[in-house]
C-alpha cells in the first residue's frame, strides 16, 4: 500500500484530469476545427489570386487571337439573364465562401467525359498560348489550373484532361452560371509519406467565371490545391498566440477548478478529524459542493454524525435511566446489609429473614431489570430484517401457552395465514409483552384479534389508562406499578421492536378498555395480508 505521506494529492490529480479532458476536446476539436477552415479559407484565397490571373492571362490571348486575324469568327459565349449582384462597376472581388459547418466535403470528382462537340479553333488556341505559363505556376504554387470553355470542356490545363467535359461536376456548373463557387473534395489517393505533396485529406477547388462582360461568358478557370498543413503553419505567430491562450486558459480553469472543490473538501476532513476526536455539535457544510459525488460525501457524513450524535445522546439518557433505576434497588440492599451487619446478634429469626428476603428480592429485580435492559438495548440496536412470520400461527401458539398458565386470553382471526414482516423473536417480544401488560394490569379477559390488513389488537377490560399517562406509556422506565417490581421496560421493548420490524403501533383506552393496536408490513412474496 502506497504510504500516505507519498499518495498524490487530490490538487495534482484533478489539475492533471482537468488539463487532459480539456486539453483534447477544446484544443484537439474545437481550435483545430477553427484553424483547419481558416487554412481552407486562406488556401481558397490563394486559388482566387491565382485564378484571377488565369483570367487575365486567357482573355488577353483571346484578344490577340482576334487581332490577329488567325479566325473570323469569336468562340461561343454563354449568356447570363441573372448575373450575381457587382459591388460596384470596377471591383470584381471574389470573397472566401468555404465553411467546415455549412458545407460537407464531397467525395472526389468525376472523370471527364468525351465532349458532345471539339472546343472552338479559338478557345483552343489561346489555350496553348498559356499553357507554358500554367505549368511554370504548378512548379512554384503545387495547384492545379484548368482553363474551361463556355460549354465546360478543358481548353488549357497544366497537367492532364485537355479536351475533356469536366460541366458534371457542381462548382462548375455553378460558375457556367455565372457564379464563382467552392468546394472540398476527398483526395483520391493518399501520397506517400515523401511526396512533396501536403498529407491533408481534402483538396480545395475553386471555380472562378471567364466573363467578357456582366452578361456574357467565355468560360471557367478551374483550380484545385491540398490544403495548407496545420501542423507546419500553426507556428506562424498568430497561431502561436492562440495555442498559447487555449493553454493559458486551460491552466486557468483547471486551477479553478482544482481550488474550487479541494478547499471544501480540506474543511470536510477537517471536521471529520474534529468528529473522530469527541468533537460534539460538529456542523457539516452539505451546501458547497458543486459536484454530486462531493455533495454525497458531505451527506453522508453528516448523516454518520447526526446519528454519532443521537446514539451518544441516547447512551447519556440510557446511563442516567440505569443509573437511577439501579439506585433503588441498590439503596434497599445496602441498608438491609448494613443493619444485619450492626445487630445480627439482637435480631430474631425472623427479623434477620426479612431483610435477606429484602435483599434476595432487590437483587432479583436488578437482574430482570439488567436483562431487560440488554434485550432493549438489542431491539434498539436491531436493523432491518426481510425474514417473515405467519401471524396468526404466531398468535395461536403464544395464546395457547397463556391459557395453559391459567390466564384468561381469547383469540379471534378472521382468516389465516397471513405472513407479516416480521422475525419470529421480535413477534414474540411485542405480542408477549402485550399480552403480558394486559392481564398485569387489566382486568377480566383478555382478547387478541388478527385483523384485515395484516392488524393485531390486544385488548383488557380494565381500568384504562389515564389521559396524564397515555403519551409514556412507550417511554422507558415508565411503570405504574413499580411496587409489585415492575421495571417499565416492557411497553418500551414492544416499541423498540416495532420499529426494528417497520411496523406501526398504537393505543387507545377509556375506562373499562384499552386496545393496544400493531399494523406490519407485507412479507416481501409472502401471501401478504388476509381477507
Amino acid at each position: 500500500m502506497k504510504p500516505l505521506s507519498r499518495a498524490r494529492s487530490l490538487r495534482a490529480l484533478m489539475l492533471g484530469l482537468n488539463l487532459f479532458v480539456l486539453a483534447l476536446p477544446i484544443a484537439g476539436i474545437a481550435a483545430l476545427r477553427i484553424v483547419e477552415n481558416l487554412l481552407h479559407r486562406q488556401t481558397e484565397t490563394k486559388l482566387t489570386a491565382e485564378g484571377a490571373y488565369v483570367q487575365a492571362l486567357y482573355l488577353e490571348a483571346l484578344s490577340e487571337i482576334m487581332v490577329e486575324d488567325i479566325v473570323t469568327d469569336f468562340p461561343p459565349v454563354r449568356y447570363i439573364p441573372d448575373p450575381p449582384p457587382l459591388l460596384d462597376d470596377y471591383w470584381r472581388p471574389y470573397f472566401p465562401s468555404l465553411d467546415l459547418s455549412r458545407q460537407p466535403v464531397l467525395p472526389p470528382g468525376p472523370p471527364g467525359k468525351k465532349p458532345a462537340s471539339p472546343p472552338h479553333p479559338v478557345a483552343l488556341e489561346a489555350g496553348r498560348r498559356i499553357m507554358p505559363l500554367l505549368r511554370a505556376v504548378r512548379r512554384f504554387n503545387l495547384s492545379g489550373i484548368r482553363v474551361l470553355d463556355a460549354n465546360g470542356v478543358v481548353v488549357a490545363t497544366d497537367s492532364d484532361q485537355l479536351g475533356e467535359d469536366l460541366s458534371a461536376r457542381e462548382e462548375i456548373a455553378s460558375a457556367l452560371e455565372g457564379r464563382y463557387s467552392s468546394a472540398l473534395r476527398e483526395r483520391g489517393v493518399k501520397p506517400a509519406l515523401g511526396a512533396i505533396s501536403r498529407r491533408s485529406r481534402v483538396r480545395v477547388y475553386v471555380a472562378m467565371p471567364i466573363m467578357l462582360d456582366q452578361h456574357h461568358q467565355a468560360g471557367v478557370v478551374y483550380l484545385h490545391r491540398t490544403s495548407l498543413s496545420f501542423f507546419r503553419d500553426m507556428w506562424e505567430p498568430r497561431y502561436t498566440a492562440a495555442v498559447v491562450l487555449i493553454v493559458l486558459t486551460a491552466i486557468g480553469i483547471s486551477l479553478y477548478i482544482s481550488a474550487v472543490m479541494v478547499r471544501p473538501l480540506k474543511d470536510l476532513v477537517r471536521q471529520a478529524q474534529q468528529v473522530a476526536a469527541g468533537g460534539r455539535g460538529v456542523e457539516i457544510d452539505r451546501g458547497r459542493f458543486a459536484l454530486r459525488e462531493a455533495r454525497e460525501l458531505s451527506d453522508a457524513l453528516a448523516q454518520m454524525v447526526e446519528r454519532l450524535n443521537q446514539r451518544l445522546s441516547y447512551m447519556e439518557e440510557f446511563s442516567r435511566n440505569v443509573s437511577h433505576e439501579l439506585k433503588t434497588p441498590l439503596a434497599g440492599m445496602q441498608g438491609a446489609i448494613e443493619l444485619l451487619k450492626e445487630n445480627w446478634p439482637e435480631m430474631t429469626e425472623a427479623e434477620r429473614a426479612k431483610f435477606l428476603g429484602i435483599i434476595e428480592g432487590e437483587s432479583r429485580r436488578m437482574e430482570r431489570l439488567v436483562r431487560r435492559l440488554l434485550e432493549l438495548a438489542r431491539l434498539e440496536m436491531a436493523g432491518p430484517s426481510e425474514e417473515s412470520t405467519d401471524l396468526a400461527a404466531a398468535l395461536d401458539s403464544l395464546v395457547r401457552r397463556h391459557r395453559e398458565a391459567g390466564r384468561v386470553v381469547n383469540f379471534e382471526a378472521t382468516s389465516t395465514p397471513a405472513n407479516a414482516r416480521v422475525s419470529p423473536d421480535l413477534a414474540e417480544i411485542i405480542f408477549g409483552n402485550l399480552i403480558d401488560n394486559a392481564v398485569t394490569h387489566g382486568g377480566g379477559p383478555v382478547t387478541v384479534r388478527l385483523l384485515p390488513g395484516l392488524t393485531v389488537e390486544v385488548e383488557d377490560g380494565g381500568p384504562g389508562i389515564s389521559a396524564a399517562n397515555l403519551p409514556r406509556v412507550f417511554d422507558r422506565f415508565f411503570t405504574t406499578s413499580r411496587v409489585a417490581g415492575g421495571t417499565g421496560l416492557g411497553l418500551a421493548m414492544v416499541r423498540a421492536a416495532v420499529e426494528a420490524c417497520g411496523a406501526k403501533i398504537e393505543v387507545e383506552s377509556q375506562p373499562g378498555r384499552t386496545v393496544f393496536r400493531v399494523s406490519f408490513p407485507p412479507a416481501s412474496g409472502g401471501v401478504g395480508e388476509i381477507r
